[in-house]
């Protein structure tokens, strides 16, 4: 049976890449770790500054975590908003979405 032009391509290719493909792979795996490690640390905006104690706020109606975050702070980005409730919802260990008037949460205060 002939071989046809494909044929004879990848059995000359397949070989090559065999010998080559470990340094290939780690050169491609350097090279996203490279570029996702700037990504990630252009978004990461956390806090450096300690917890000095907490504070505990009333609920009002119509408030949200959000809400309350962002009045407790003092010319916030969303960014430093956004990370705020993270840690506001991980201290209170909020598993809904909802809060309720009339409960209270504690805030972190920082430096």
């Amino acid at each position: 049976m002939k071989k046809n032009c494909y044929q004879e391509r990848v059995s000359v290719v397949l070989p090559f890449l065999r010998k080559r493909y470990p340094a290939l792979f780690v050169l491609i795996l350097m090279s996203a770790m490279f570029v996702l490690s700037g990504i990630c640390a252009e978004g990461a905006e956390e806090r450096t500054d300690e917890v000095i104690g907490y504070e505990s706020v009333l609920i009002c109606h119509g408030d949200s975590v959000w809400s309350i975050a962002k009045a407790n702070m003092k010319d916030p980005t969303n960014a430093q908003i956004r990370a705020y409730v993270d840690e506001i919802v991980s201290l209170n260990d909020i598993t809904s979405s909802r809060i309720h008037a009339g409960n209270y949460i504690l805030l972190p205060k920082h430096r």
